[in-house]
């Protein structure tokens, strides 16, 4: 999620002019923030109450959503039906869709309904392309994919990105809406702007029965993409997936063509260790391709940094992955004699600094004005602790003090502590924005980094650790920022150790860690996992947990400094290219890179 910059755009811009790059409008509409505050609250009487004494059903929040826009994404049927019944447009258009797009982006199906019930337009295409099938597709909901198909939406329009609903289903294996989209005459080898066809997506992510599915159909097993590669080489570029391997050599695939480096399938299977896959193409005993730690450090700083620079130059907005995640890598690569690109410090030093002195009249009057506060959160849709957060703790990594404007956002993200200690989200946005436990060690973090020294902000400390001492976490990302937050917290040493553990016994076989269960292991969870045990747990880099963990990274990183991670991520803001590679995987795969690069840097003594 983006977060304004110095300044407000002008309020009121068309939306044939307005770019979903371009920094957050000034809200608009009688009683706009109540209303959209009651909604992040999902607090349906107090909706009501709001419409009835005159709040406007159509108010537009800083990105132009509706209040229908977030009904409709987070289930709230009963408010969708008041702001309908009190004159809310149904069909309300932005660059980031109608309400039927934001029903469509988290699979409900029973908003789509209501909406379905007034008439809406079927097909609207916001401004990246996609539509609320594509929508759909992307978040595994065949109930609402049989009822958009029902309703003729077309199967085979293609994204910005050059993705159709049929690719975005199969890169999250999907079967069952693969199946309704392919009933309803989806193209089984439509290319996007990689290259990619579905097949590949499917192929890369490892979904066997998808696999088998489009080439009944009649995909191309040995199309190649813009860097000539075919779906069997994606697959054994990127996961451990025999069954996949079999899928295709058995649907026509040919495992002795080779990529554009002379390599064939079952070499790039050898070089990264895959097993599994390279005995299927009859290689027993693999070549693991070698590099060092410091090498594969070395190629993804500079990839970073160009993507970090790349998306400075293309929106105005601040956001929560190249300003937060970004910095806090570099932050590291700093702390242990890695030079960083000045170009990017000037522009994102500037940006941020910038936003922050924008930022403090507003942050000052919040915290001594109920009603002034109620204006920070800038989408209205509760994401104060997303964005500072990130934000903060990337300043803090780069070890930036004294900087005008931090203690007054610290202290209005102190305060947005829910009564059970825990610091949330409103709408999720896997896997970075997921999990509170991440965001209440993050606030910790940030906290005790830029937070005045105070009574009341070691309280909030102390209960956002008894928060992460009592809640049970459910994935790898939760185990992680525990730890993370526990440590930052200054627990106890058997707390930390008892958060260590759980860590470890969750390492999969191959040295990985995945995102949950069921899927498989990735950069992203690996790196994240990894450095907490290290910075956190105080597990040795040497021991050998760590070092299998190590070993995954370095040989699942791709020639171009890149890891992988698939995006699984609700698409509620527009693709925007940052340069970074994997497509409109590329947001995923950046913080899965930073998080791979910050836990092999935890390998390096610091300078």
């Amino acid at each position: 999620m983006t977060v304004l910059g110095a300044s407000f755009a002008t309020a009121g811009v068309s939306q044939s002019t307005r770019k979903t790059t371009d920094p957050p409008v000034a809200s608009r509409g009688k009683m706009c923030t109540d209303l959209f505050l009651a909604i992040g609250k999902r607090d349906t009487a107090e909706v009501k109450s709001l419409l009835e004494k005159g709040a406007d059903p159509n108010s537009r929040n800083g990105l132009e959503f509706t209040p229908l826009y977030i009904a409709a994404a987070s289930y709230q049927m009963d408010v969708m039906q008041e702001l309908l019944k009190a004159g809310a447009k149904p069909d309300a258009e932005s660059n980031y869709g109608t309400p039927l797009t934001f029903a469509s982006m988290t699979g409900n199906v029973y908003g789509a309904r209501i909406l379905f019930g007034h008439n809406v337009k079927i097909d609207p295409i916001r401004s990246d392309g996609m539509t609320p099938l594509m929508m759909a597709s992307h978040a595994g909901a065949p109930e609402l994919v049989t009822e958009l198909v029902k309703r003729k939406a077309d199967v085979n329009i293609k994204d910005d990105g050059g993705s159709t609903a049929l690719s975005l289903a199969a890169r999250s294996g999907h079967t069952e809406v693969g199946k309704i989209l392919l009933g309803a005459g989806a193209k089984v080898n439509f290319g996007d702007m990689e290259g990619e066809t579905p097949l590949m997506n499917a192929a890369m992510t490892g979904h066997p029965e998808f696999v088998k599915m489009l080439l009944a159909k009649g995909a191309n097993p040995n199309a190649k993409d813009a860097k000539g590669r075919t779906a069997l080489m994606l697959a054994v570029s990127y996961g451990d997936y025999p069954e996949v391997v079999r899928t295709l050599l058995g649907g026509g695939a040919n495992a002795k063509m080779k990529d554009p480096k002379g390599r064939t399938a079952a070499m790039l299977a050898s070089a990264k260790g895959f097993s599994e896959s390279a005995a299927v193409l009859g290689v027993t005993s693999p070549k693991v391709a070698t590099v060092t730690p410091r090498a594969a450090i070395s190629r993804s700083l500079k990839l970073v940094q160009s993507s970090m620079l790349e998306f400075n130059r293309g929106t105005a907005c601040i956001s929560c992955h190249q300003e937060g995640l970004g910095r806090m890598a570099l932050g590291e690569a700093k702390a242990r004699g890695y030079g960083l690109d000045q170009e990017v410090q000037k522009a994102q030093m500037g940006r941020i600094h910038g936003m922050l002195m924008g930022m403090k009249p507003l942050h000052e009057g919040a915290l001594k004005s109920p009603e002034v506060m109620k204006q920070i959160p800038l989408f209205e849709i509760n994401e104060v602790v997303t964005t500072d957060t990130w934000l903060l703790c990337g300043m803090a990594d780069m070890n930036e003090k004294g900087v005008p404007g931090a203690a007054e956002m610290a202290s209005v993200l102190a305060v947005q502590q829910q009564p059970d200690g825990c610091y949330s989200f409103s709408l999720p946005r896997a896997p970075m924005q997921s999990s509170p436990f991440t965001f209440t060690a993050l606030t910790i973090k940030a906290l005790k980094a830029y937070a005045p020294k105070s009574d009341d902000t070691a309280k909030r400390i102390a209960m956002a650790k008894d928060w992460l001492l009592k809640a049970e976490p459910k994935n790898s990302e939760d185990r992680a920022g525990r730890l993370l937050g526990l440590k930052w917290a200054g627990a106890d040493e058997a707390d930390i150790n008892a958060a260590k553990e759980a860590i470890l016994k969750d390492q999969k076989e191959d040295g990985g860690w995945n995102q949950l269960p069921g899927l498989h292991t990735d950069a992203y969870a690996t790196g994240q996992a990894l450095y907490a045990l290290h910075a956190a747990g105080g597990v040795p880099t040497s021991d050998a947990a760590y070092q299998k963990g190590v070993s995954y990274l370095l040989r699942t990183q791709d020639d171009d400094g890149s890891w992988f991670v698939a995006k699984r991520a609700i698409p509620a803001n527009n693709y925007f290219d940052a340069g970074f590679p994997h497509g409109e995987s590329q947001y995923a795969s950046f913080n899965g890179t930073c998080w791979a690069m910050m836990a092999l840097l935890e390998t390096l003594p610091r300078k």
